[in-house]
């Protein structure tokens, strides 16, 4: 993995007329630049300064490379169902899962608080009579929840509601149909700004977003215009400030390829990076906020694996800095706090145990 960082502006070859171009390699450890020889003193010493602070930003590099995941040696049971989903906001935890793991079923939802390496849960909820595949973002008090009308290709609902951490609870909306023709629809909020994506079919096909604004007074969403970004499945988002990354399936039906863009929010669009390859898996979730975590699914179609990637956005890429397996299970999903990661997954191929882990970002000087 090469992380490159150029200096650009004051210390530009069109400005110094000294640097031709001056990097950084993570791998090889050096700075690498080309110099004119016959330069007035001026611009040497500019120069020099330059290297200084080129040097400064290959330390913070090397040490965002130190930075990681440390998972706690416990898992904890919390709830029964199926394909569950999480969020964090500040110390409070939200999650979602279905009733069932066929057809159209009830759909609950828990909040608790972040207590050291452990949640203290609410009781668990229901809140959709008939639904699918939930997903759920939180900002502040803000919750956000989208899910399937059908057990297949079909309408496309979602939620607003208002989060109660002193109790636990949540004080949802009406439940609105935003998309005539969806599936596996996932989303993320970031201040009153919510982006939300989904296949266009049952199956590996045309993924398609778009961006609402979210109205808390009247819990409903004003959403923009409908757009095709990739082709794929099983979309997951994250948003952090302007930057929103999303992960996807680059097929169905096995271990497949796994694919990124990250993009940032204009108005009611995003402008796309290109779609980067990542590894291989299934079932990807991401989460971003000062860092960037990514669970997977090793195999598919049952319990497997669970892996987690760690890094960070530059620009329209992410910079990976390590990787590996954590635990076990189906369906993992994933929320980061400042610090704190908390992973949600079925404990079962199908309805069974849902098992959630918690983690702590720790950077090593």
């Amino acid at each position: 993995m090469k992380t490159e960082v150029r200096v650009t502006a004051l210390c530009s070859s069109r400005s110094l007329n000294v640097a031709k171009e001056t990097s950084f390699n993570r791998e090889q450890g050096a700075i690498a630049s080309r110099l004119n020889p016959i330069v007035p003193i001026a611009q040497r010493a500019l120069y020099r300064v330059c290297l200084v602070a080129l040097l400064a930003v290959a330390a913070v590099l090397n040490s965002q490379a130190s930075c990681q995941v440390v998972w706690s040696g416990s898992q904890y049971q919390y709830d029964y169902g199926f394909n569950p989903k999480v969020a964090i906001a500040g110390s409070t935890v939200v999650e979602v899962h279905n009733g069932g793991s066929s057809g159209l079923v009830p759909l609950w939802y828990r909040v608790g608080q972040l207590n050291n390496s452990t949640i203290q849960w609410g009781n668990s909820i229901e809140y959709e009579s008939l639904g699918y595949n939930p997903s759920v973002s939180v900002y502040g008090s803000t919750a956000v929840e989208v899910h399937n009308g059908a057990n297949g290709l079909g309408p496309l609902w979602y939620r607003v509601g208002v989060v109660n951490s002193s109790n636990n609870t949540i004080q949802w909306g009406n439940s609105v149909r935003y998309v005539l023709q969806g599936f596996n629809p996932t989303v993320a909020v970031s201040g009153s700004t919510v982006i939300e994506a989904h296949n266009g079919a049952a199956g590996v096909g045309p993924l398609h977003y778009r961006v609402g604004t979210v109205n808390l007074w009247t819990k409903t969403i004003q959403w923009g215009s409908d757009y095709i970004y990739d082709n794929g499945f099983n979309p997951s988002l994250a948003v952090s400030g302007s930057t929103v990354v999303e992960v996807h399936n680059g097929g169905n039906g096995g271990v497949v390829p796994l694919w990124y863009r990250v993009g940032q929010l204009s108005g009611l669009t995003v402008g796309w990076g290109n779609s980067v390859s990542y590894g291989s898996g299934f079932n990807p979730a991401v989460a971003d906020g000062s860092w960037l975590v990514e669970v997977h699914n090793e195999g598919f179609g049952g319990l497997s694996g669970i892996w987690q990637s760690f890094g960070a956005t530059y620009g329209t890429q992410i910079d990976w800095f390590n990787w590996g397996d954590f635990d076990y299970g189906m369906n993992p999903s994933v929320a980061l706090g400042s610090s704190s990661v908390v992973e949600v997954h079925n404990g079962a191929n199908g309805v069974g145990p849902l098992w959630y882990r918690y983690g702590l970002i720790e950077c090593i000087a």
